[in-house]
């Protein structure tokens, strides 16, 4: 990390405080509240010591300032506590904050950049490196200002008593930050390399551990335990890299407040027995005073140099979130207009263009012949879709059609016009059209929850409207066959489900809230003939409102539809009724002829 991308990411960083600087202003004044405290209470055990030596005072004498001492080692705990609550809840705020804008960022550039990294990857950085950030903001940022305050105080008061003291303290008082500053920069990148190590290892273990069956029935566990190993072992060398300079930034930063406490103490000590004459009389409150006060002036910057390393990791994490966050998202859609419910939603398509190297980072712009030299995923592509109709999207393996369906659902940047309901969908507010879609997939997402959960989905719907959604989805006997009903607990990616059943749990969670797009993407590629059966006569019960496409290479499927698209190496080449293109088209035909015997449509 260059330290152009440091100071970046440090200010960035201190951006994103603003939903904490209450807390932070409140951590501030009990931290410099405590400081003012200690000073004081050095000064009353000094002059209680010196009383008692110097004056012969007796104890009873000085029983008020013993119950003060306490008073005030008191209130010194009670700022000590504030502050680490007020500095947990500021750190808290922020990291909310941010793993908001990076779910929201991930949310807004689609399935296509999630895709880029396996999970263990993406958890690592909202998960891990966001919590990173939390010392940064509960201890460091306080601590930059308690460093600063507390000592100025204390100089304040030790020049009247001494003013070769005084000078002490502050000639000596930049050494710790200076070296810490030195550190520091070494040290950041040590986190960055420990960071993108994590991430790494977290993406590997996450992905081998979801297809270890697969490992263990082609004998590849021996290999994939040799690579875990290999990450695990990088991981710890980086990690025992950002320990080194921790400990050694440590120990020289104590050195040196070591060596600045010793000079105090020296001149002290040969001032009061009369060796030293110069700085101004040294009377036993003197010298405790300032020896009480000289490691307490040190301790704010000994801490600074200790929360440093929070710093450090802080903008070592940062790296990878401002990764995300810079990534540009898709040009064409940044309206605002809402999908009216009222207006039927007729899908039409013009000239629709997406290319292969479509750029989702921050880049210069591709001039306009790099453009038009790159390879076409959909090229010229321009259909209708009438409300209600049942359309079906084929096409050999590469066609497009995936891209299609991702270019009508807002996650690729395109050429030409797409209208939805009469109006551009570059001009409408995605959250307001993806509200009208519900999608399934051919491998369906169980999470670790109830069947409930798995329905709603986080959506505010009921029992009674998620056992609606089952029974359209032909899926009340799976309730049967858990001991719960909707209560039931299912294991994640549905290890307790049989691929049919995890399927109709999904259907049911496209279909509990009413849409008016459903777009299926080979629901029924995995599937035995029964499971097959059970899905197709759901989806033949969904409402002609509802408008269905379904990407499928399944023959037998084709005739209940009432349009078929038909793609080839991104180019539309058919458009038109089943009967129709059996009729007419050569494409379609061949495509027919080859799919028929296939064990996809047996």
């Amino acid at each position: 990390m260059s330290q152009t991308t440091q100071k970046q990411a440090y200010r960035w960083l201190l951006r994103q405080i603003k939903p904490a600087r209450h807390w932070l202003l409140i951590s501030m004044l009990l931290g410099l509240l405590s400081g003012i405290f200690l000073i004081v209470q050095a000064s009353i055990m000094a002059s209680m010591i010196h009383q008692l030596v110097m004056e012969n005072a007796t104890r009873e004498m000085l029983n008020h300032d013993f119950l003060l001492i306490l008073l005030l080692v008191i209130i010194r705990g009670v700022c000590a506590w504030g502050r680490e609550f007020c500095g947990f809840r500021a750190g808290a705020s922020v990291r909310v904050e941010v793993r908001k804008l990076l779910l929201d960022k991930l949310r807004r550039l689609g399935p296509l950049v999630i895709g880029e990294k396996p999970a263990g990857s993406w958890s690592a950085i909202a998960v891990e490196q966001v919590e990173e950030l939390q010392e940064f903001v509960a201890k460091y940022l306080p601590q930059m200002v308690l460093a600063v305050s507390i000592p100025a105080i204390m100089l304040v008061v030790a020049f009247p008593e001494s003013w070769v003291v005084g000078i002490i303290f502050l000639g000596t008082a930049p050494l710790i930050p200076t070296f810490m500053i030195l550190v520091g920069i070494k040290a950041a990148q040590a986190n960055r390399k420990n960071f993108q190590a994590l991430s790494r290892l977290g993406g590997f273990f996450l992905d081998r551990l979801q297809g270890l069956e697969t490992l263990k029935l082609f004998h590849r566990t021996q290999f994939a335990e040799e690579q875990l190993s290999g990450a695990s072992e990088d991981f710890r060398v980086k990690t025992m890299e950002v320990l080194r300079l921790a400990f050694l930034s440590s120990t020289v930063l104590e050195f040196f407040a070591s060596v600045s406490i010793a000079l105090v103490a020296v001149f002290l000590g040969m001032s009061f027995l009369g060796h030293l004459t110069f700085g101004g009389e040294v009377t036993l409150y003197t010298g405790l005073f300032l020896l009480l006060l000289a490691p307490e002036y040190y301790q704010p910057l000994r801490e600074l140099g200790t929360y440093y390393h929070a710093k450090a990791k802080a903008v070592g994490a940062t790296e990878e979130i401002l990764a995300v966050l810079s990534r540009e998202e898709p040009e064409v859609h940044r309206g605002g207009l809402i999908i009216p419910s009222e207006t039927p939603l007729t899908i039409e398509v013009r000239a629709l263009s997406v290319f292969a190297s479509v750029k989702t980072e921050v880049e210069p712009e591709a001039s306009a012949c790099q453009k038009n030299s790159n390879q076409y995923l959909l090229d010229q592509l321009s259909f209708t879709i009438k409300p209600g109709s049942r359309v079906g999207i084929v096409g050999s393996s590469g066609a497009g059609k995936t891209t299609l369906i991702n270019a009508l659902m807002g996650f690729w940047n395109y050429q030409g016009d797409i209208l939805v309901a009469g109006q551009s969908l570059a001009a409408t507010d995605l959250d307001s059209w993806r509200k009208e879609i519900a999608w399934l997939g051919q491998h369906p997402l169980i999470v670790h929850g109830t069947v409930y959960d798995n329905i709603a989905f986080g959506r505010a719907v009921t029992p009674d409207q998620c056992l609606k959604a089952l029974e359209k989805a032909q899926g009340l006997d799976i309730l049967e066959r858990l001991p719960d009903g909707l209560d039931s607990s299912l294991q994640e990616q549905g290890g307790n489900l049989s691929v049919g059943q995890a399927q109709r749990i999904a259907l049911a969670r496209a279909l509990v809230m009413p849409v008016r797009l459903l777009v299926l993407d080979e629901p029924t590629a995995s599937l035995d003939s029964a499971s097959e059966t059970l899905v197709l006569d759901a989806l033949s019960a969904i409402p002609r409102d509802c408008t269905v496409i379904t990407i499928t290479h399944r023959i037998n499927q084709l005739t209940a539809m009432d349009q078929i698209l038909m793609l080839d190496k991104g180019r539309l080449v058919a458009d038109g009724s089943p009967s129709s293109l059996m009729e007419g088209n050569p494409q379609f035909q061949q495509f027919v002829t080859m799919y028929s015997g296939s064990l996809d449509d047996e």
